[in-house]
C-alpha cells in the first residue's frame, strides 16, 4: 500500500486542494484570518522540511481563530446549474482528471438545486463484473419513468424524487477482478468522486450517502467497513459478503435490501443469496448496532427494489453524518472478503498510529460448497446452507468510547501507539481530558486546539468536515 499508488492518491488530494482553496471568498475577513488562510494554503501544499516547520511557527500565532480559518479554507463558489440528466461526464477537477482520464460520472441534477444551498449526495456503486464497460451506470442512472417492480428498470429519477444529486461513476478499471468497488484503489476513488462533486455542485458534506447494488453491493459492505466516517449512510441491496468486523460501523447508518427471489435455481447462483443480508441482519443484531433491513418478493435486478430504494432515502432525509460519534471503532486490516482485508489508519477521530502481531476476531460466513450454481440439482439447491460462525485473523482493532466529562475509554487489541483527536464538540478544552486505556488512566491533563493540528487533521481524509484542532497520542505498548 505505501507505494506510488499511495503517492499518486496523495499527489492529487494535495492539489486538489489548493485548487478548491483558490476559490475567492464569500465574505470579507479581517486581514489576520487572510493572512492565517494565505500561510495554511503553503502549509498544504508541503510534504514536509524546514519550509513546513517554518510555516507551522508562524500558524501558532493565529491558533485562536482556527475556527474562522478552517471555515475560510473549506469554502468556494459554485456555479449554476441546470437540473436534468448529465451523461458520461468526466472528471473536471484538473488534478482529479489526470488521475482518472478515462472514468466517467453519470450525474442526476434534482429540480431543489441552487447553488447556494448545500444539497445531499448519493454515489451510486453499479453492478457488473470484471468486463462492465465504462459506460455501465448509463443503465442505472437514466431517469426512469415507472415505480413498478420489474427488471431493467432504470432508477435516476429516484435521485429527482429524494432531491439529492446523485452521481454514478465507473467502477474503477480491472479486468479480472469481478469485484471491482472492492480493489485497494477503490478507496481513494470513490473519495475522489466525491471531491468532484464537490467542485461542481453545493454539496453538504454531512449529508453524503453511499448506495451499491449487486457488485455494488459487495462495494457497500466492504466500503461501510473501511471507511464509515466518508458517509451519513450506506445502502447496500442484493449484496454479499464474506468477512465483517461489525463495531467498525458504528455511527454510520447501513441499510439491508434484498429480495427473496435473487437466487432461483435455473435462473441465478447463489452469489447474492438472501441469507447473505439476513446474515449480516442477524449478527448486527447481536452486537446491538443499529441498522435496518427490508426484504421485498423481488429477484436480482435493481429494478424489483425501486420503491424499497426511494423509500430508504425517504426516511434518511433527515440524516447527517457525525464527525464527532461518541462510540466508534477502527479495525486494520479490514475489507468484505479475507482477500480484500486492506491496512486502515484512520476513522473520524481515531488514528491507528502502531500495531503489533496477533489476531482479533472477525465475523464470518461460510458457503456450503454444493447448491451454489443455478444448475444444481433440486435436492443440492435446497440443502445449500450459510453458516454464521466468527475467525480470528491477524489484526488490530481499537473502540473507542466518549463518556462526556472530558473522559475516554479506549478498548485495544494488538495496537501499540494511538491518536484521538479533539473538537470542541467533543470536550471542553477548559478542563482536563482524561483517556482511560485498556483500564489504566494512560493520559491526564490539558489539550490545547491549534491551527497547525487542526490542518494536519485534515490531511489525514481530506475532508473539511474531519477536521479536529487537538490530539493526544498514546504509546500504550507494554515495556519488555
Amino acid at each position: 500500500m505505501k507505494n506510488a499508488a499511495f503517492c499518486n492518491s496523495l499527489r492529487v488530494l494535495i492539489s486538489t486542494t489548493v485548487l478548491l482553496l483558490q476559490a475567492a471568498s464569500l465574505h470579507a475577513q479581517p486581514d489576520e484570518v487572510r493572512e492565517a488562510v494565505r500561510l495554511s494554503r503553503e502549509y498544504l501544499e508541503l510534504v514536509d522540511g524546514t519550509q513546513k516547520t517554518r510555516l507551522a511557527k508562524q500558524l501558532s500565532e493565529h491558533d485562536v481563530r482556527w475556527q474562522q480559518v478552517i471555515a475560510e479554507l473549506g469554502s468556494r463558489e459554485h456555479d449554476d446549474v441546470k437540473p436534468g440528466y448529465y451523461p458520461q461526464q468526466h472528471f473536471s477537477d484538473p488534478a482529479l482528471r489526470e488521475e482518472h482520464p478515462d472514468d466517467l460520472l453519470y450525474l442526476v441534477v434534482p429540480k431543489e438545486y441552487q447553488p447556494d444551498k448545500p444539497i445531499g449526495l448519493v454515489v451510486f456503486m453499479h453492478g457488473g463484473g470484471s468486463g462492465s464497460p465504462r459506460t455501465a451506470p448509463g443503465t442505472y442512472m437514466t431517469p426512469g419513468t415507472t415505480d413498478e417492480p420489474q427488471a431493467g428498470t432504470p432508477i435516476g429519477d429516484v435521485f429527482e424524487s429524494i432531491g439529492m444529486i446523485g452521481v454514478g461513476p465507473s467502477a474503477p478499471w480491472n479486468e479480472k477482478d469481478n469485484s471491482r468497488w472492492t480493489v485497494p484503489e477503490a478507496d481513494e476513488y470513490i473519495a475522489d468522486v466525491i471531491r468532484e462533486c464537490k467542485v461542481r455542485f453545493h454539496i453538504d458534506p454531512d449529508r453524503v450517502m453511499l448506495f451499491g447494488h449487486s457488485m455494488g453491493g459487495f462495494g457497500a459492505f466492504h466500503q461501510v467497513q473501511r471507511q464509515p466516517d466518508r458517509f451519513a449512510a450506506v445502502l447496500c441491496s442484493a449484496g454479499s459478503w464474506r468477512l465483517a468486523c461489525w463495531p467498525v460501523i458504528r455511527g454510520t447508518a447501513f441499510g439491508l435490501l434484498h429480495g427473496t427471489k435473487d437466487a432461483q435455481r435455473g435462473v441465478r447462483a447463489r452469489y447474492t443469496d438472501i441469507a447473505y443480508s439476513r446474515a449480516a441482519h442477524q449478527m448486527l443484531t447481536r452486537r446491538e448496532i443499529p441498522h435496518t433491513i427490508v426484504e421485498d418478493s423481488g429477484g436480482h435486478s435493481i429494478g424489483f427494489h425501486k420503491k424499497q430504494i426511494k423509500q430508504f432515502f425517504a426516511d434518511s432525509s433527515d440524516v447527517r453524518r457525525n464527525p464527532y460519534a461518541a462510540h466508534i471503532a477502527l479495525a486494520s486490516p479490514v475489507g468484505y472478503v479475507s482477500h480484500k482485508c486492506f491496512p486502515v489508519k484512520h476513522n473520524r477521530w481515531l488514528t491507528l498510529d502502531a500495531q503489533t502481531e496477533g489476531d482479533i476476531e472477525f465475523d464470518e460466513v461460510r458457503s456450503s460448497r454444493k447448491g451454489v450454481s443455478q444448475k444444481s440439482s433440486e435436492e443440492d439447491w435446497n440443502a445449500w446452507t450459510l453458516t454464521q460462525t466468527t475467525t480470528k485473523r491477524p489484526g488490530a482493532l481499537i473502540e473507542a468510547v466518549n463518556e462526556g466529562g472530558n473522559r475516554f475509554r479506549v478498548t485495544t487489541n494488538n495496537v501499540s501507539r494511538l491518536t484521538l483527536w479533539l473538537h470542541a464538540r467533543m470536550v471542553d478544552f477548559g478542563a482536563p481530558v482524561r483517556v482511560n486505556v485498556d483500564g489504566k488512566t494512560r493520559f491526564e491533563g490539558r489539550v490545547s486546539p491549534s491551527l497547525v493540528q487542526a490542518l494536519d487533521s485534515y490531511h489525514r481524509r481530506g475532508d473539511w468536515r474531519l477536521v479536529y484542532p487537538a490530539k493526544v497520542t498514546l504509546d500504550i505498548a507494554e515495556p519488555e
